[in-house]
């Protein structure tokens, strides 16, 4: 199956007000989007699902596992055994994730009405989603359409949308690109992966899609390990804290997700432009970054834990 879609990261922000006149404080909206195209044997879309989430990778997840069930089974809506979302959020809830990111959520939606949520959202993103199922193939025109909703009930707001691009993915018969920006601290990170059949392995779109969530998950946990590898050397953090832990529980995950990497570039051709991003390297600089930052912003100690509290080594 053919697939081309963007990732956006979105913010939206609503302020009450007329004008330039603005009252109160801002509500603030985000989240993470995807349009899923599903397309029939002559190119034609047959469904087509809006996945927002909290993070980048479970979002790209939810899409690979419709998509995954879409090839094997058909349409998700005509079936007699509906499609199990929820065993399917579920799946992808990984034991770090699991622990570390309570606030962690997932909502999918079909013609602008929700067809799954998991976890807590904000109700903004439900009516964007219905206002652009109004006007769809002009999404810009969706945040236009909210306002008029809201002045229709007699409250005038603003809303300010903006958005960066996360990930694009094009994968065709034989072949699939993805290209991934991400933006930490220092620096913004960008690269792409073209996957090519080799042998018997064949490209599919599940796949590259869930290497490209394995990258962005993993980039992000690698820093958050430099961060706290250099707080723990300059006694910023206390050894076995919670900080600890994470990081600890960080690198673990770090080591299924290389797993996952290395078995899609053990059975496909797989090229890296610029070059292929690695962990260890993404982790030092961190811990530079770290560094430099504490330079020039020296925190304070963290207080040393009770002997009770002090494990082994």
């Amino acid at each position: 199956m053919e697939l081309s879609t963007t990732l956006l990261r979105e913010k939206f922000v609503i302020r009450d007000g007329k004008g330039e006149d603005l009252k109160g404080h801002p509500l603030v909206a985000v989240s993470n989007r995807l349009v899923l195209p599903l397309l029939d044997g002559e190119g034609k879309p047959s469904e087509i699902y809006v996945i927002r989430s909290h993070t980048m990778h479970t979002c790209i997840r939810m899409a690979a596992k419709i998509v995954q069930t879409y090839l094997r089974s058909g349409p998700l809506s005509n079936r007699g055994e509906k499609f199990d979302f929820a065993d399917a959020w579920e799946d992808i809830i990984e034991e770090y994730e699991r622990q570390f990111n309570p606030e962690r959520w997932v909502c999918v939606y079909k013609n602008g009405k929700i067809v799954y949520a998991g976890g807590e959202h904000h109700t903004f993103l439900d009516m964007i989603e219905k206002c652009d199922s109004r006007n769809p193939g002009n999404y810009d025109e969706a945040v236009f359409l909210a306002e008029e909703s809201f002045a229709a009930v007699g409250k005038r707001v603003i809303i300010d949308h903006n958005s960066n691009t996360g990930m694009v993915a094009t994968i065709g018969t034989g072949s699939g690109k993805v290209g991934l920006i991400l933006r930490n601290p220092n620096r913004r990170t960008t690269f792409n992966f073209t996957a090519m059949d080799k042998d018997g392995g064949k490209v599919t779109a599940a796949q590259c899609l869930i290497v490209a969530a394995a990258y962005l998950e993993g980039i992000q946990i690698a820093f958050q390990i430099g961060i706290t590898n250099e707080k723990i050397r300059t006694g910023v953090t206390a050894k076995y804290s919670d900080e600890d832990r994470r990081s600890e529980s960080g690198r673990k995950r770090l080591g299924r997700l290389s797993a996952e990497i290395s078995a899609f570039e053990n059975s496909l051709k797989v090229r890296y432009r610029p070059e292929k991003p690695e962990f260890v390297q993404i982790i030092l600089d961190a811990e530079q970054h770290t560094h430099e930052q504490m330079v020039a912003r020296p925190p304070e100690r963290a207080p040393e834990p009770p002997p009770e509290e002090k494990q082994p080594e």
